[in-house]
């Protein structure tokens, strides 16, 4: 048999029956190595351990095969990474009930580079599917690291944009690192082991369980610099998130939604407390910026959410444009009411058509817009839908 590497003893002691964070903590602050805990009987820690705890210490060592555990994760791709490993984390190692070790497929966050959480509604509306994949594709584009719980909605939304415009993401689970959850978000699951890495406390083989999310949770924040929320009802798991990353000293932003939206409820109620405000990648990348005090010219998105006028659409281009339309330049309601038509069409959609016309708007202007036609007659609204009106 090889020799026996710290980690492997950090292995055993982290699959010990009934042993926490807090219990491995203890018994490292007496100075010991992992492997020099294992060289110990467990009546030598009777003042960290509990009786049933030094009866697990004793007899998990007589079962434990070193070998055998470690062709299990090598078999599965699966890289087991303590705190004591250089490659851990430092973001994560003062947080809260810090995680002792992690399971990964793929890889860990590049530390030098800026992340970002994107985190929000798992049955989020079309305007919050929009606004995650814009987030995800700019924030990818930028060079960001997008860290997410893989989730349905959001999550799984904002990721598969990070993967899809070439960045880097990372999903972190509350299940075991070979099992997908949910199974539908299988595509991403694969694409992520391969373009970021998937990420968890809990060993291989263990399936998700509610009690499991909020924990993953910490971890989510503590890896990011900034936590962006798009949609969250007023009471959600996403609070959760939100509050343990206050905790940790993480900076929040909000992406705000119409006051009459539920699924907006949460982050407008962010940003009355105080959270930034987020409507374009680029509000992120200027906070990224403040945080990272560099003094070199700002991280600036190759393609953002925020909707200038395009540098794809030519001069002589725009200049045909305005002559096929009888010399009169056309308004962003002219291209609306083109778009519309009686049967009702999302916001969503209407962004995408106004994009492939080489018509450039930000979400808030074109929201601001629809709102001014129905109030002009010119459009009727059905929730959160649009139709020409009658």
């Amino acid at each position: 048999m090889n020799e026996i590497t710290e980690n492997q003893y950090a292995h055993w002691l982290f699959n010990l029956s009934g042993f926490g964070n807090t219990t491995i903590d203890k018994l490292l602050s007496t100075g010991l190595s992992c492997s020099e805990i294992y060289e110990n009987k467990g009546k030598e820690f009777a003042g960290i351990l509990t009786s049933r705890q030094i009866k697990t210490f004793d007899e998990t060592k007589h079962i434990w095969n070193f070998e055998k555990e470690a062709k299990k994760l090598a078999d599965k791709g699966i890289i087991f990474v303590p705190r004591i490993d250089e490659r851990f984390p430092d973001k994560l190692k003062n947080i809260l009930n810090a995680p002792f070790a992690l399971y990964l497929k793929g890889e860990l966050p590049n530390p030098s580079k800026p992340s970002v959480a994107i985190i929000g509604a798992r049955m989020c509306s079309e305007y919050g599917r929009y606004m995650a994949r814009n987030f995800g594709r700019g924030l990818a584009l930028a060079g960001v690291q997008v860290i997410s719980g893989m989730a349905r909605g959001i999550d799984g939304v904002s990721q598969k944009a990070a993967l899809a415009a070439g960045g880097k993401s990372f999903g972190i689970v509350g299940n075991g690192v070979d099992v997908c959850y949910p199974e539908e978000n299988i595509d991403i699951y694969e694409e992520l082991c391969c373009n970021g890495g998937v990420i968890s406390e809990f060993p291989p083989g263990t399936m998700p369980k509610a009690s499991f999310f909020p924990m993953r949770n910490r971890i989510i924040s503590g890896l990011a610099d900034i936590i962006l929320v798009i949609e969250a009802r007023e009471k959600s798991g996403t609070q959760i998130t939100v509050d343990t990353a206050l905790e940790q000293g993480r900076e929040v932003l909000a992406v705000p939604g119409r006051a009459t939206d539920r699924l907006s409820d949460g982050c407008n109620l962010m940003i009355s407390q105080g959270a930034g405000v987020a409507l374009d990648v680029q509000d992120v990348l200027d906070r990224i910026h403040v945080i990272e005090g560099e003094n070199e010219e700002k991280i600036t998105a190759s393609a953002t959410t925020k909707f200038s006028p395009s540098e794809s659409a030519t001069t002589e281009n725009a200049a045909e444009e305005i002559l096929a339309n009888g010399g009169v330049e056309r308004t962003l309601e002219d291209h609306i009411l083109e778009i519309l038509d009686v049967i009702p069409l999302s916001t969503s959609y209407i962004m995408e058509e106004l994009e492939k016309r080489n018509v450039d708007v930000t979400v808030p202007t074109l929201l601001m817009t629809l709102t001014e036609m129905v109030y002009k007659g010119l459009v009727s609204q059905n929730g959160a839908y649009f139709l020409k009106a009658s």
